[in-house]
C-alpha cells in the first residue's frame, strides 16, 4: 500500500544525499543515555523489567565489598583485601538480566524515501543504533535482522560491549531495495527468537497489514514484547505537493503514475490516516506499544519521550 512516494522530478536535498557517517549522536546518548528500555513482560530467567537482580551473585559484573560472615564461602574471600586490612571481605556481583532485545529493520524499498529530510530507513537505523547502545549499556542482549526481499542480514543477540560494532557494522552496510513482503520476513526470522524478550520493528508499515498482523502474532504468541516504531517522512504524511507530478514506486521498478495532487490529497490523507490507524490497533491489539515518528523529528526527543513513556505505563 502506497508505494508511489516519490516525486520523479524532486531530488532531494544535498545534505539528505551525505553519507550517514556515525550512527550513534552523541548528542542523542546524553538525552537518553540516563533512562531505560524495560520489558513489560516475563522474560526467560527474571521478571520483566528487572534488568539487574536485586540478589547478588558470583559470576558477572563486580559490584561491592561486605564483610565476611559466618556461613560464607571462603572462595569468596578478597585476599588481596585481607592483605591491606587484615581484615575478611566478601566479594559481591551482579547478575545480569536474561532479556534478549531484537532490533528489526524494514529495508524494503519505500524506506528509502526521503525528500526534506534524511531516508526513512536512515532515520530507522540511526534510532535502532541509539537503541543498541542504550541496552548494551543496561547490561542486556542486544541483535539485529535487516528485513530483505532477497536476503535478510542476522547478528544475533550478545551481551558483550563490543559487540556493539558488530551491530553497527550490519546496519551501516544495508540499503533499502525491494519488495516490502515484510510478514513473510519475519516469520522466516521468528525461529531465530528463541528466548522470550523484546521485538523492536522500524517500519514505515506500507505493506498488507493482515499479513504484518500475523507475523507480529507469530512473535507475540513466542512469549516477546512487541514495539512498532512505525517511521514516516512528512511528505507522506502531509502531502503538500502542490503541481502536476509524477510519481515512481520505489518497491517496482519503472511504474509511474501522473496525477494533479490537489485533486487526489483528501482522498489520500483520509486513506493514509485509516491505514496507520490499522497499523496502531493491530499492534496495540496484541499488547505492543506502537509509536509513530517522522524523520523531521528531534531523534533525541522521540527516543526521550518513548522510554519515558513506557516506564510511567509500569513497565
Amino acid at each position: 500500500m502506497f508505494p508511489w512516494n516519490r516525486p520523479a522530478a524532486a531530488q532531494p536535498p544535498a545534505s539528505s544525499r551525505r553519507e550517514t557517517g556515525d550512527l550513534i549522536d552523541p548528542r542523542v546518548m546524553v538525552e537518553i543515555g540516563h533512562l531505560e528500555l524495560l520489558s513489560r513482560l516475563v522474560v526467560d530467567g527474571l521478571l520483566a523489567g528487572k534488568h539487574r537482580s536485586t540478589t547478588k551473585g558470583g559470576c558477572c559484573e563486580f559490584a561491592q565489598h561486605r564483610q565476611y560472615a559466618f556461613g560464607d564461602e571462603l572462595r569468596q574471600i578478597d585476599w588481596q583485601v585481607y592483605a591491606r586490612s587484615d581484615r575478611y571481605y566478601i566479594k559481591q556481583f551482579e547478575e545480569e538480566t536474561n532479556l534478549h532485545a531484537l532490533l528489526a529493520i524494514d529495508a524494503s524499498g519505500s524506506m528509502g524515501f526521503g525528500l526534506s529530510t534524511i531516508s526513512k530507513f536512515d532515520y530507522a537505523r540511526r534510532a535502532a543504533a541509539c537503541l543498541a547502545r542504550l541496552l548494551l549499556h543496561q547490561r542486556d542482549a542486544v541483535g539485529a535482522v535487516v528485513l530483505a526481499e532477497h536476503k535478510s542480514l542476522y547478528v544475533p543477540p550478545r551481551q558483550k560491549a563490543a559487540h556493539l560494532r558488530a551491530l553497527l557494522a550490519t546496519i551501516q552496510a544495508a540499503q533499502p531495495s525491494g519488495g516490502g513482503r515484510l510478514g513473510a520476513q519475519i516469520r522466516a526470522c521468528a525461529p531465530r527468537l528463541q528466548r522470550r524478550g523484546m521485538f523492536i520493528l522500524f517500519t514505515d508499515g506500507f505493506g498488507d497489514l493482515e499479513d504484518l498482523g500475523r507475523a507480529l502474532q507469530i512473535v507475540r504468541g513466542r512469549g516477546h514484547d512487541v514495539i512498532v516504531m512505525n517511521v514516516l517522512a512528512p511528505e507522506e504524511l502531509h502531502f503538500q505537493f502542490r503541481h502536476w507530478s509524477a510519481f515512481e514506486s520505489l518497491e517496482m521498478a519503472g511504474q509511474r503514475v501522473k496525477l494533479d495532487p490537489a485533486s487526489i490529497r483528501e482522498e489520500y490523507l483520509r486513506r493514509l490516516q485509516m491505514h496507520l490507524d490499522q497499523l496502531a490497533e493491530l499492534t496495540v491489539g496484541l499488547g505492543g506499544d506502537y509509536v509513530r515518528m517522522t524523520t523531521q523529528q528531534d531523534l533525541s526527543e522521540v527516543l526521550g519521550w518513548f522510554l519515558r513513556s513506557r516506564s510511567a505505563k509500569g513497565a
